[in-house]
């Protein structure tokens, strides 16, 4: 397949004949200002554009031939261009990628193999910025990687939309500046997420579906947001960094054919223990451990939204964790159960507290305060 529907595409025999007779660059007037930049500023001009429209411009003089090759961003947007994505990374030039950018409804002429080709391709360019956003009209629909253990050594910001990552460990160590990760509607089957260098981390309407809790190593989180989430709560290791959080427990929890860490029968601080109960039977065989405290107490502002029957966090109560930086909260109707030991509780253990916050109907609202940050691709 051709790069681009051109009449004379790149690595034809007569490429070299298309531009004869053309004059190496128009001189500039007041109609033709273009011609008057240097070239580095038309790669920049050309770094907005999807790459087919940029490769397109090489029929336009001599002196475009070659200059969507070393273009800083490769940006793909449908699946009319995802069909050439592989011709165009042979044929580029490798110059460093400030931004690789993938959006695509998903289809077949995409393959895991495909995929990871391109991220390798991407991190050999030192991309610094990284956006995967796979979509589909049927949202259960994802694009599987098997492998997401990532060696990027420019990379600041990963952005993954509608895809199946699998493998042990989602792994990011080898990305010692990565700054954010946002995971949205993914399926998240890693038994742990490790990133030494990770500021913020979003997962948006992501699946986790691995055996044991997802573990969450990031200790350099200033900000972290879990949001309407399926599965397993993930366990939260130390963030001393921590400033800001944002966890909202499985929304839609009653309309589950799992409950996951809902327990319908148990007590405040202890599930009802029946073998037939997802979430104590996951609790039991995990045995006793600070699931989401230990890591979100040294919080500036903290939001934590939930329904009554969610045991987790009641559970984490027993370790006593001191909230010595928390000034801001925000809690769901969950607090209240117990004769409001769940309000109580961070009331105690919040000694600088200036504002609280308790909303009292779970249902159908959102919390205040909570800034959409959901990554869109920009076009």
């Amino acid at each position: 397949m051709s790069l681009v529907q051109c009449p004379t595409p790149a690595g034809s025999s007569d490429a070299g004949h298309l531009f004869d007779g053309m004059p190496d660059s128009v001189v500039a007037t007041e109609e033709d200002r273009i011609g008057a930049l240097s070239d580095d500023i038309l790669r920049f001009v050309l770094s907005f554009l999807p790459s087919l429209e940029s490769v397109c411009t090489c029929v336009l003089a001599r002196r475009w031939r070659n200059l969507w090759k070393s273009v800083p961003t490769v940006l793909i947007y449908d699946e009319e261009e995802a069909r050439f994505v592989t011709s165009l990374l042979l044929l580029r030039d490798r110059v460093p990628l400030h931004e690789f950018l993938f959006t695509s409804f998903l289809s077949e002429n995409e393959t895991p193999q495909d995929v990871e080709m391109w991220l390798r391709y991407a991190a050999s360019c030192h991309v610094r910025v990284l956006r995967l956003d796979v979509e589909s009209y049927d949202t259960t629909a994802r694009l599987r990687l098997p492998n997401m253990t990532l060696v990027c050594q420019h990379l600041t910001a990963l952005y993954f939309s509608s895809l199946k990552l699998q493998g042990g460990t989602l792994d990011f160590s080898s990305c010692p500046v990565l700054g954010k990760l946002q995971m949205v509607n993914c399926e998240i089957h890693a038994e742990k997420i490790l990133c030494q260098s990770l500021r913020r981390l979003v997962t948006y309407m992501c699946i986790f579906v691995a055996d044991a809790r997802t573990r969450i190593s990031c200790p350099s989180l200033t900000a972290l947001e879990l949001s309407e989430n399926v599965g397993l709560t993930p366990f939260l290791e130390s963030m001393p960094s921590l400033v800001t959080a944002f966890v909202e427990f499985d929304r839609e929890w009653s309309e589950r054919e799992e409950l996951y860490d809902h327990c319908l029968d148990g007590g405040y601080y202890v599930g009802c223990g029946e073998w037939d109960c997802i979430p104590c039977h996951h609790i039991d065989r995990e045995g006793d451990g600070c699931v989401l405290l230990d890591g979100l107490c040294g919080s500036t502002k903290l939001t934590l939204i939930s329904a009554p029957t969610m045991i987790i966090c009641t559970r984490d109560f027993k370790w006593r964790h001191i909230f010595c930086n928390l000034k801001t909260l925000h809690l769901s109707e969950w607090c209240l159960a117990a004769d409001f030991s769940g309000l109580v509780y961070f009331v105690q253990h919040s000694p600088i507290l200036e504002r609280l916050t308790v909303q009292l109907s779970y249902y159908g609202q959102q919390p205040i305060d909570r800034k959409d940050e959901t990554y869109r691709p920009r076009k």
